[in-house]
Order: structure tokens, then C-alpha cells, then sequence
């Protein structure tokens, strides 16, 4: 059973490369469900995108709660689905408390797992879907100080893949999308500071993105046109994941 559905729930949606791609998808005709734990943020985010005709939506949830998490999405019947919703730290690996690497999993690893966990089921009865899993040019690129953000994206590219090979029977498509340095509010004190500086030397582009040069690639992903490819890892990292 095929049906025509128009929805995607975006992860982390309150902010940064969230409420961009909900901008984007907005933009694009589809229906936008956004998720995050700061409802305020959420909201004006949601009550700011075009085609408010659409009727989207929020909802405010932790998706570390597995129950939460299954008592507010179960209902949902997506087209497509963004785990975005992503943390990070600078220390040191073997600096990590069990605290710190505790949170970053449950975050970045479990919490996606958590939300494919309740909205595949439907996606099978539709026979129908798209998962794009948000890694990071550093699951398969690590620098010093982020070992634990990468070792959750490297986890997530792999569960990209073994998802794709797993659903594919149900003409569901699983790709991720791995940025490398995206200039955001969020990080943008750092990058445009000395450690910047040092990171961009890195970059065959010998700059950092802005968040707009991810709008082409995520419209693609949910073009309902694009329908044989899965299991692929898009990096859009000005070249750092090639070079040495």
C-alpha cells in the first residue's frame, strides 16, 4: 500500500541546521513536524515557516525517553524523517566521565534510534519512507577533542547503512548527510576565532559553509523523485573528509 503522505518530522528543529532544513521542506510543499526539548524556540521556529497553510506542527519531547517518545510520535504517519537532533563536547577521550559520554550517546546515537524505533512501523505499512540520519564529516574524519561527538557519528553512519539494507524491502530509503564545519549561531564565537582559523587550514575550500549551501542537497534527499538511492553518506565539507 502506497499512500501519498507529505509530512517530515525534523529533530532538533529549535535551532541551527534544523530549523534550516524545516525551512528548506517547508519551502519545498511538505508538512513540518519539529521536535526539541526548547518548546519556545520550537514554536516561533514553526509559526515562522511558509506554507503556514500546511498546517505544520510541534512537539515538545526529549527523544532520550524512550516512552516519551513513543507516547507522542506513535500517531504519526511520515513521509520522511530527519534525525537531527545532535550534542557535542570538547575533551579529551580518555577525559570523558562516563556522564559526558552517557549524554553524548543517549543524544546523538539513542535518541535517533529511538525515534526510527516508533515511526518505522508505519512506514512499513505504507510500504514508503525516507530516514536521512545528520552524521558528520568526523564519523569517518576524527580530529583531537571531539572523539566521543565522533564516535556517535561514526555509529550513525553505520546504522545508515545497515538501516537501508533492512528496509529496502519496504521501498524505505536511508541516507545520512555528513557536514563538515557549518558557520551557525550556535558555533559561529569559535569558528571565527583562532581554533577556526587553525580548522579552515584543514579544508581543501579553505573556508566554512553556510548553513543555505545545505539547502540543495537535503531538498534532494527528500525529492520524491529520488528513489533509488539508499544507503549512502553525503559529505559537504569543502573536501576535508579527502584530504590528509
Amino acid at each position: 500500500m502506497n499512500k501519498i503522505l507529505n509530512t517530515i518530522l525534523i529533530t532538533g528543529a529549535s535551532r541551527g541546521l534544523g530549523a534550516n532544513f524545516a525551512k528548506v521542506l517547508a519551502n519545498d510543499g511538505f508538512k513540518i513536524i519539529g521536535v526539541s526539548r526548547n518548546k519556545n524556540e520550537l514554536e516561533k521556529v514553526i509559526n515562522s515557516l511558509p506554507n503556514q497553510t500546511l498546517n505544520h506542527d510541534f512537539i515538545e519531547l526529549d527523544i532520550t525517553n524512550d516512552q516519551d517518545v513513543q507516547t507522542k510520535l506513535k500517531h504519526l504517519n511520515l513521509y520522511g524523517l530527519i534525525n537531527n537532533a545532535g550534542i557535542a563536547n570538547t575533551k579529551l577521550l580518555h577525559e570523558e566521565t562516563n556522564y559526558d559520554l552517557s549524554k553524548i550517546i543517549d543524544v546523538n546515537l539513542m535518541g535517533s534510534l529511538n525515534v526510527s524505533r516508533i515511526v518505522i512501523p508505519n512506514m512499513i505499512k505504507n510500504q514508503n519512507g525516507k530516514i536521512i540520519n545528520i552524521a558528520s564529516t568526523l564519523g569517518y574524519r576524527p580530529l583531537p577533542f571531539v572523539g566521543a561527538y565522533s564516535a556517535t557519528k561514526a555509529a550513525l553512519i553505520q546504522v545508515t547503512k545497515s538501516q537501508s539494507i533492512e528496509l529496502a524491502r519496504y521501498n524505505i530509503t536511508v541516507n545520512a548527510l555528513a557536514p563538515g564545519y557549518i558557520l551557525t549561531d550556535i558555533n559561529r564565537e569559535q569558528l571565527e576565532g583562532t581554533a577556526g582559523d587553525i580548522l579552515k587550514k584543514k579544508i581543501p575550500l579553505k573556508r566554512f559553509a553556510s548553513v543555505s549551501e545545505l539547502n540543495p542537497i537535503i531538498s534532494m534527499l527528500l525529492n520524491r523523485d529520488n528513489t533509488y538511492m539508499t544507503g549512502a553518506v553525503i559529505a559537504v565539507d569543502g573536501g576535508l573528509s579527502t584530504s590528509l
